[in-house]
C-alpha cells in the first residue's frame, strides 16, 4: 500500500502545483513584477535617466548612450565607427543624426515615427512597471527563457499594441518581451522581441537590467544615472561643427 499511498501523494502535489498556476491571473504577476522591480513609488520618483553601454554587433563596437527625461524628452546617442550620430524625441517632434548612413544633415523623422516613439518618453514603460498604461494582462501559460521557468502574460496598451511577456516564476523579473506594433498609415504589423538579464538594484530602489539581448546584439550597460539634472538642450537638433 506504501508504494500506492506515495503515488498518490504525488498525484495531489501535481494536481495543487497546477492549481496553484492556474490561480494565477495577468493583473496579480503584473502588480508583482511591479514589487520585485521596487515598486510604483520608486519607480515615481525616478524623473530622469542617463545609461550609458556598449553593443558588439557582427564584430562592430558601437558605443551607445540614452538620456530620457520624462514627458520631456529621449535621445539616443551612437558612436559607430569615429562617427557621432544620434535620434531625439520630444512630445511634439523628433530629429534623426546618421552620417554612418551618409548624410550630413539632421533629418526631422515624419509624424507618425514621433507618435510612434512616444512610449520612450516614459521611463517606466519598457520594464512593465506602469500599470497605467496597460489596458488588458492575460495569463496565457507557462514557458520558459534560458531554461528558466516563466509565466507568460499577453499585455495589451492603451494604444491596441500587445506583447507577450515572460516573467521569470521565482523573480518575477521581465526576462523577455516579444512586442506586437502597429505601423501607423499601414496594415502590417512588426515583431520585435528583446532579453533582459543582469538586473541590479539601484540606490533610487528601483531594479534596472543592465544587459538587453536583441537580434542584432547584446547591449550592455556599464553605468547608470537617475534623477541627475539634465540640459534640454540636448533635444535639439544640431550637427557638430554647430557646437
Amino acid at each position: 500500500m506504501r508504494p500506492i499511498k506515495i503515488c498518490l501523494l504525488a498525484a495531489t502535489m501535481l494536481v495543487a502545483g497546477i492549481t496553484t498556476v492556474k490561480a494565477q491571473n495577468g493583473d496579480e504577476i503584473i502588480d508583482k513584477h511591479i514589487k520585485a522591480m521596487g515598486g510604483t513609488e520608486n519607480w515615481n520618483k525616478v524623473q530622469s535617466m542617463k545609461l550609458t553601454g556598449s553593443m558588439n554587433a557582427g564584430g562592430m563596437e558601437i558605443g551607445m548612450t540614452q538620456t530620457i527625461v520624462t514627458n520631456k524628452g529621449m535621445r539616443m546617442d551612437m558612436s559607430v565607427m569615429g562617427q557621432n550620430c544620434y535620434t531625439i524625441v520630444t512630445p511634439t517632434e523628433g530629429w534623426m543624426y546618421m552620417p554612418i548612413q551618409g548624410s550630413d544633415k539632421v533629418i526631422p523623422l515624419p509624424a507618425d515615427k514621433v507618435k510612434l516613439s512616444q512610449d520612450k518618453l516614459n521611463i517606466k514603460n519598457g520594464q512593465l512597471v506602469d500599470k497605467s498604461l496597460i489596458s488588458k494582462s492575460e495569463y496565457i501559460g507557462m514557458d520558459s527563457v534560458n531554461s528558466v521557468s516563466c509565466y507568460k502574460v499577453k499585455v495589451t496598451d492603451k494604444d491596441g499594441n500587445t506583447q507577450t511577456a515572460f516573467f521569470d516564476a521565482s523573480t518575477y523579473y521581465l526576462l523577455r518581451s516579444e512586442l506586437t506594433m502597429k505601423i501607423p498609415g499601414q496594415d502590417e504589423e512588426q515583431e520585435v522581441g528583446a532579453n533582459f538579464s543582469n538586473f541590479q538594484k539601484q540606490k533610487e530602489g528601483i531594479v534596472y537590467p543592465m544587459t538587453v539581448g536583441t537580434p542584432q546584439g547584446d547591449l550592455v550597460f556599464k553605468t547608470i544615472e537617475l534623477n541627475k539634472p539634465v540640459d534640454d538642450g540636448i533635444f535639439k537638433p544640431t550637427t557638430p561643427d554647430k557646437k
